[in-house]
């Protein structure tokens, strides 16, 4: 079937569709060009204004404004003056709230949200050891609230459910009667040292924490352990320092942090706060993110929040109902990184994570100690081990692929209370809250491409409103979309590196990737449902031809959000908003009504106004191939959508289409 492609950049354009490169403002703050001063929209989650910057129209971040003066004349006389909104920190309430100190408890004060899946911080001070009083001071709460931006900055927008109290964080206080020498030979021995930490277990129970005490894995004790997976994570840092890393042998009595009880089933990671000598390791507080100090690279930045990052991530792969983590590369043979001695240095197991993941990933042995690494860090970068799964094996591996975006510790409320996101990503298509066929949207990332958040910011939510809305008032239908809570259900799917080498089609005649790679992935990693239609909303240049939307016949439509960030090889963009001032306003919304007509084959040749090309030619019709501003849906009622001829679909009678 041959491909129907819209609004490609050999073709006449719409007027709101005009492709030029984008340009920055001064403050290098700008998200693209625009084409009416005055308009809003929301990008990545952010209201934007477009305003006039010299002769250029830019998006700038919506919020309070400071007034900036361009020369504009010769001799430096005559000045333009232009109101540039500034930024303004978005979390600062909630980071204010959280990070307020409580006064020291030893027990749990009841949660605010009544959750059971929460990361509880447990400060403990063996007796030899100096109290720094980090549980209340606010060292703690600074920490775990400024490693949880930055994980909200990989998921989203949605960050970790935290043990609070009144909105902050509820840190536990623990003290320990033992010496150092007690200390090493229990909690952190060199031989079998998870095991150590797992028996202060008990000394939280006793101390009136809830946690539920399991054995060791030769208990085997299945439903104890199936309940802690879906209780809390206990973060313990401890003013004491480390055992030796029985894996390579090395650390004794240092800072080091990966120590934990997770082997063992155990929700219980810790982190060493003091030297062997007493001294301390330094404050865990190292400044918001973006915001290092200067003599640190912010890899090195999420490095010092790996503690959190790590533990959190190890634990979660442990899924509520599964077995013990899947990995990839189980009976492949495996080298031990930093481990000199050849005939130690490799073994046969099922794929360590720390050895399998990326360099510029924080659980990868390279991430460790803060060495600098020429990428910015991302957890999972390739989506293939342990977080938001869609390629490599593990992708089609079912629900018990340890995958850690599907774990209850995710807070379904967005870190930002105001941001006005949607539903907390997810990779994976929720219960449907309707039956048969249904319109599915899609937000599909290439692999390198900035995450634009548009799957949880609202934005494609949006647009597919609009576009119901439109079908509404233009045939009193609507369309029958996938909902979860009432909201547009988005699937995010993050692509695999080399993703648009692999298209199945000739780029010189179609872009590439498009809809049909997209579709086709999905369905290869088992996630595709055949009663439904796919809007993949697409943030990342394609190769070859350069469109804003396509679709053939079938079940997918390519809608390519380059708009906001143009094409480094073309400078490109397709500027539409997300969803008009009216219901009729052209915009992504009824780009995307548009292109499902494409699906079902409008508009077809036979058609009274049909121009030949798979459009119609009747004025201010959204199938139009220059529709822009007001559009109807098949003004006359002869073409696709009513009294059609023979051998064209009737699409108002498709099941796409309810009362």
């Amino acid at each position: 079937m041959r491909l129907k492609r819209c609004l490609a950049v050999a073709a006449a354009s719409i007027v709101t569709l005009t492709l030029a490169p984008l340009t920055a403002s001064p403050t290098g703050a700008a998200s693209g060009a625009c084409t009416r001063v005055g308009a809003v929209r929301t990008i990545g989650g952010l209201a934007h204004v477009c305003i006039l910057v010299g002769k250029k129209r830019i998006w700038m971040p919506r919020s309070s404004p400071r007034t900036t003066t361009t020369t504009v004349g010769g001799g430096g006389t005559n000045t333009t003056t232009t109101t540039v909104p500034s930024r303004r920190d978005p979390l600062k309430n909630e980071y204010d709230t959280f990070t307020k100190p409580l006064p020291r408890i030893i027990g749990d004060r009841p949660d605010d949200r009544g959750e059971t899946a929460q990361v509880k911080f447990i400060y403990v001070v063996p007796k030899f050891a100096t109290d720094r009083r980090r549980d209340v001071s606010g060292e703690l709460a600074r920490y775990a609230f400024e490693t949880n931006e930055w994980l909200a900055s990989q998921n989203g927008g949605y960050g970790l459910r935290f043990d609070t109290y009144q909105g902050a964080l509820d840190v536990g206080y623990l003290t320990l009667d033992v010496t150092k020498d007690q200390w090493y030979d229990i909690f952190v021995p060199s031989d079998g040292w998870r095991n150590g930490l797992a028996r202060l277990q008990q000394n939280l129970k006793d101390a009136g924490y809830p946690i539920t005490v399991i054995g060791n894995l030769s208990a085997n004790d299945a439903v104890a352990k199936n309940r802690v997976r879906s209780e809390k994570l206990y973060m313990l840092f401890y003013e004491a320092a480390r055992g030796t890393y029985s894996r390579t042998g090395a650390g004794f009595g240092l800072c080091w942090p990966t120590i934990d009880a997770m082997n063992e089933g155990v929700g219980m990671g810790g982190r060493a706060l003091a030297n062997d000598d007493g001294s301390s390791c330094g404050s865990l507080d190292t400044g918001r993110m973006g915001t290092p100090s200067a003599e640190r690279s912010f890899t090195q930045w999420v490095a010092r929040q790996n503690p959190l990052i790590d533990h959190a991530m190890q634990w979660m792969r442990y899924l509520p109902n599964c077995g013990y983590p899947a990995t990839p590369k189980d009976g492949e043979r495996v080298r031990i990184p930093g481990v000199q001695d050849e005939s130690k240095a490799w073994e046969i197991r099922g794929g360590f994570m720390r050895d399998l993941a990326e360099a510029n990933d924080p659980l990868a042995d390279a991430f460790h100690g803060g060495r600098w690494i020429a990428r910015t860090p991302k957890i999972d970068d390739r989506n293939d081990l342990y977080f938001h799964i869609t390629s490599d094996k593990l992708a089609s591996a079912g629900a018990c692929n340890s995958d850690t975006s599907r774990h209850p510790l995710w807070d379904n409320l967005p870190l930002d209370r105001n941001s006005g996101r949607t539903l907390l990503r997810s990779s994976y298509d929720r219960p449907d809250e309707i039956s048969g066929p249904q319109v599915k949207a899609v937000y599909v990332l290439r692999y390198g491409a900035t995450d634009r958040m548009y799957d949880t910011s609202g934005d494609i939510e949006r647009a597919m409103r609009q576009a119901n809305a439109f079908i509404q008032a233009e045939s009193g239908k609507s369309i029958r979309l996938d909902t979860f809570q009432g909201k547009i259900d988005v699937m995010f799917m993050p692509l695999p590196p080399g993703f648009e080498d692999t298209s199945a089609d000739d780029c010189n005649r179609a872009p590439c990737p498009n809809e049909a790679d997209f579709l086709r992935h999905l369905t290869a990693i088992g996630r595709a449902n055949s009663d439904k239609t796919y809007m993949f909303f697409y943030s990342g240049e394609t190769k070859g031809v350069f469109v804003c939307g396509g679709a053939r016949r079938g079940k997918a439509v390519l809608l390519n959000l380059s708009e906001t960030q143009g094409y480094a090889s073309t400078g490109k963009h397709c500027s539409l908003d997300w969803a008009g001032a009216a219901t009729d306003d052209f915009s992504w919304g009824l780009l995307a009504v548009h292109e499902l007509m494409h699906t079902f084959g409008a508009v077809c040749s036979s058609a009274p106004d049909s121009d030949g090309t798979s459009h119609s030619r009747a004025t201010g019709d959204i199938m139009g191939a220059r529709a822009n501003g007001k559009v109807k849906l098949d003004p006359n009622r002869r073409n696709y959508w009513g009294n059609v001829p023979a051998g064209c679909t009737d699409i108002s009678q498709s099941a796409l289409f309810g009362s």
